[in-house]
């Protein structure tokens, strides 16, 4: 399975776009810690959910051009179904 990572690129990118050229300048605009972009654009830390949506918010981008990856194998069943019982029927 591989592991979902921050795309800092696309940080980058969307930044200096809109003229954000610094990592205070980012650090303005998200209202993230510029100590906490730093490690971001670094690759040092992973964001967490509210990091993720304050930066895609501030650079009008979604979450999914933020982050990259997903699992490379299908589920075997579908979540909270189990194997082998028998679901009784609903009344219409």
């Amino acid at each position: 399975m591989e592991t979902a990572r921050f795309c800092a690129d696309v940080l980058t990118k969307k930044a200096t776009a809109v003229g954000d050229t610094t990592l205070y300048a980012i650090a303005l605009r998200t209202g993230v810690r510029e100590s906490t972009i730093s490690r971001l654009v670094s690759g040092r830390t992973v964001p967490s959910l509210a990091t993720l949506v304050a930066v895609a918010d501030a650079y009008g981008c979604s979450l999914d051009d933020l982050v990259i990856g997903r699992t490379t194998r299908p589920l075997s069943r579908v979540p909270g179904q189990h194997a082998g019982r028998k679901r009784k029927a609903v009344p219409a």
